[in-house]
């Protein structure tokens, strides 16, 4: 497998309740391929090629570590006796010299609406606005972007203080939905993949002072 070469540290991140650590293909894939076979609504919102064994995700994996913008991390869940693995998170679109990424998670069905989703996304929010004095990397924009339609994804956008910047309109190809049959109607295209409208937000540099607070106040919510 490739190895990554992500631009900045992949460092370990953790606090009391989480642990983010680089995902590791040998440790963690076996168990993401299972979640994605039993749980396939994981993916209603999320353009991600089908996996069907353990060598598909392999290769995908080679893809996103072949790419400088992108990153991924294992959540392994601490409140449990044993630490167990709960979802992955990513920096992506990352760009070193606008100072820019954007946050995409995928928490595991078991472990949604617990403390897992707020605090792997406090903990990369810190580590991507805080200055490097504090031990972070200083970004000045961290994005957030999804489906239109997925309700669930804009609200933990805005619980963690994201600013919404607005909806770029048919933004992108996407798997599901009828926009394909409407292309046939109106244009006459064959095949033509659906589309989706995509929700964007963000958190700036300068006004990270102001939501650190309250983004860890989420954090200490414990869900």
């Amino acid at each position: 497998m490739s190895e990554c070469v992500f631009p900045y540290e992949q460092k370990r991140l953790e606090n009391d309740l989480v642990t983010l650590e680089p995902f590791d293909a040998y440790v963690h894939v076996t168990r993401f391929v299972e979640e994605m076979r039993n749980t396939p609504e994981l993916l209603k919102y999320v353009n991600f090629p089908k996996i069907n064994n353990d060598d598909d995700f392999k290769a995908v994996y080679d893809g996103i570590c072949a790419s400088p913008s992108e990153c991924l991390y294992a959540i392994i869940d601490k409140s449990l006796a044993v630490g167990e693995y709960a979802g992955t998170i990513a920096l992506a679109s990352t760009d070193s010299v606008h100072a820019t990424t954007e946050i995409g998670v995928m928490v595991f069905s078991a472990f949604q609406r617990t403390h897992v989703t707020t605090n792997a996304i406090g903990l990369l929010l810190q580590y991507t606005l805080d200055p490097p004095s504090a031990g972070g990397l200083g970004l000045r924009r961290v994005q957030w972007k999804c489906h239109a339609e997925n309700a669930a994804s804009r609200r933990v956008a805005l619980r963690m203080g994201f600013e919404f910047e607005g909806i770029a309109r048919w933004h992108r190809t996407f798997a599901i939905g009828s926009s394909a049959e409407a292309l046939g109607k109106r244009n006459g295209t064959q095949q033509e993949l659906p589309g989706r409208h995509t929700a964007s937000f963000s958190i700036v540099w300068e006004e990270w002072d102001v939501k650190r607070p309250k983004v860890l106040a989420q954090m200490e919510r414990k869900h």
